[in-house]
């Protein structure tokens, strides 16, 4: 199931110069974690592991650490110059507070990772504010870098992550960052305020240096940068009354299966994620009034879960005693997917449902630029253009055989639509002569419309119409039902769109119209003729539409096909 990797997320030390707070690496901007091992990866055993061979197979190595930062590694250009040498292509990602070094070392590196690579530069604030948060960095040095980067060729973001310290500085932020040239700025909506004992989210955080006064860091009161799954956990918990339920049954969508990446600690274990590396140090699973604590079900028998697993199949997972593709054939993955149908009493792993389950989403609400991250949800995707959708984009998702009816089950996909970014209104509203044929795609449009307003939320709506609604007249009187209804559609969904353009939402909302789609059932037809329209051209279409910048939308897209022809034959 994680085969073949993609990318590999590398942390190359748990070294860091500094001392963000709410950082596992330290105790709330104090003295260093305790429990956590300091060490570098070691240059020879990255160069051993990652051949050539493997390099040309991969799409991206993202150089980011649970714990370190990875500029901080003494021979991080060497590294990077070992990997630029072994592919020319490959992609190198970097996450940084970019406050160490001379701005000749950034150009070098904008010269080493050339135009297959960029970097994320954690800046939290401006002058007066980055220090709060990213302790020990100075805004001066941080920015100079990223310039020269920048000047040097260099592709870069500025991450900014909103606190109410530095919300007021989100305009002169933007206008900042494109005087420097960073390609985009992303305001990161973060999750970590929730205290993970008690399943609430804290409107502060106890700041206690090792050598001033104690401070707080508060949450943003802007509701538009607040973290979605943090908004939501009221309703969560009012939906489970008793939350083990929640975490014992929502469905795992791993996001290291999904993008076929896995990470390599600084000690050199090949683990799923960063989340499993948190539990092996993080100081809350040796002490719980360690903030954001820990919660319960992270324990069994007294002992964290995720460490007592790791540490069964320690040396295998290691990249000093093992190659990467033996790693990859260590019975600790079966055994991790397997979990996931357990429940917990049973075997599965809390730290999985409640960092990828499907309701609490918290690390993946606070980067929605990373389309990689993004949710589906797809109607209809047992069959046709839904099925093709849903394979396409790993989407969840539901249909009337055997999950939710449109017709009768508004309120609960309604529900289910606002954990997810891209919501895909697909379900087949006909044929006429069915009882669904009610205009249930319209009253759903108009339903999540509603719910997603309330919230404030961002994401897209794509609604799948028809060609068939622009006949004037129906082929037949009782097959007017069937193009109404569409027609009907398309209506709404322009008018969602104009809200967007408004201001009125922060989601948008686009009509897809297609002729006769190529699918198994099309294709079974008499009237098949081998030309129709491809499914994964929309899938095409749907990606690259929540790819373009910010304020833009598209309202309509229609696409025909030569029905007469046989080119496809």
């Amino acid at each position: 199931m994680f085969n073949p990797i993609k990318e590999y997320q590398l942390e190359i030390t748990t070294y860091c110069n500094a001392t963000c707070p709410q950082c596992p690496r330290n105790l709330s901007g104090g003295k260093v974690n305790p429990h956590m091992p300091l060490c570098h990866l070691g240059t020879d055993v990255i160069d051993k592991s990652f051949t050539p061979e493997i390099c040309e197979s991969l799409q991206q190595v993202f150089f980011c650490g649970s714990y370190g930062d990875p500029i901080i590694h003494p021979d991080f250009l060497d590294i990077v110059k070992d990997f630029r040498a072994k592919s020319p292509t490959l992609w190198i990602y970097i996450h940084t507070n970019g406050g160490m070094h001379n701005t000749e070392w950034w150009s070098e590196l904008a010269e080493v990772i050339g135009g297959y690579g960029k970097i994320d530069f954690g800046i939290d604030g401006l002058e007066d504010t980055n220090h709060l948060y990213r302790r020990n960095v100075k805004f001066e040095t941080a920015i100079n870098n990223a310039q020269a980067f920048i000047r040097a060729g260099g592709k870069a973001q500025w991450n900014f992550i909103v606190f109410k310290h530095n919300q007021h500085q989100i305009k002169n932020a933007k206008t900042l960052s494109q005087l420097i040239g960073f390609e985009d700025i992303l305001f990161r909506g973060t999750g970590r305020f929730l205290n993970h004992e008690t399943l609430e989210e804290s409107e502060n955080w106890q700041v206690t240096p090792q050598r001033e006064e104690p401070y707080k860091l508060e949450v943003t009161d802007l509701n538009e940068y607040r973290n979605a799954s943090m908004k939501r956990l009221a309703d969560l918990k009012q939906e489970y009354s008793v939350i083990k339920d929640y975490f014992d049954t929502t469905p795992i969508k791993c996001d290291a299966c999904v993008g076929n990446k896995v990470t390599i600690t600084a000690e050199g274990l090949v683990l799923p994620c960063n989340f499993f590396e948190h539990n092996l140090y993080d100081a809350r699973f040796y002490d719980r009034t360690v903030a954001p604590g820990a919660n319960d079900l992270h324990f069994v028998e007294g002992k964290n879960q995720v460490s007592e697993f790791v540490n069964r199949y320690r040396d295998e997972l290691d990249i000093h005693k093992n190659s990467l593709d033996k790693i990859m054939q260590s019975e600790f993955w079966t055994e991790l997917v397997h979990s996931w149908d357990k429940s917990l009493d049973t075997g599965r792993i809390f730290e999985c449902a409640f960092t990828c389950g499907q309701k609490l989403t918290k690390v993946w609400d606070q980067n929605k630029k990373v389309t990689s991250t993004y949710r589906y949800y797809v109607t209809g995707n047992n069959r046709g253009l839904g099925l093709a959708l849903a394979e396409r984009f790993g989407a969840d998702g539901t249909n009337r055989t055997s999950g939710y009816d449109i017709t009768k089950d508004v309120d609960k996909i309604v529900e289910e639509s606002v954990h997810y970014d891209v919501f895909i209104n697909n379900a087949f509203d006909g044929p006429p002569d069915t009882e669904w044929a009610n205009y249930a795609q319209v009253n759903l449009l108009q339903a999540i419309y509603k719910r997603w307003r309330d919230l404030g939320k961002t994401g897209w709506i794509f609604n799948i119409g028809s060609i068939g609604e622009r006949t004037i007249v129906a082929p037949t009187p009782e097959f007017e039902t069937y193009r109404v209804s569409k027609a009907a559609l398309a209506h709404a969904s322009k008018q969602c769109t104009q809200a967007f353009k408004q201001g009125l939402v922060q989601f948008k909302t686009t009509l897809i119209t297609p002729d006769r789609l190529d699918t198994p059932l099309s294709r079974s037809r008499d009237n098949w003729t081998g030309s129709a329209i491809d499914c994964s051209h929309i899938a095409d279409f749907i990606n690259w539409c929540v790819t373009i910048r910010d304020a833009t939308v598209i309202e309509e897209i229609s696409l025909y096909a030569n029905l007469i022809s046989d080119d496809y034959i």
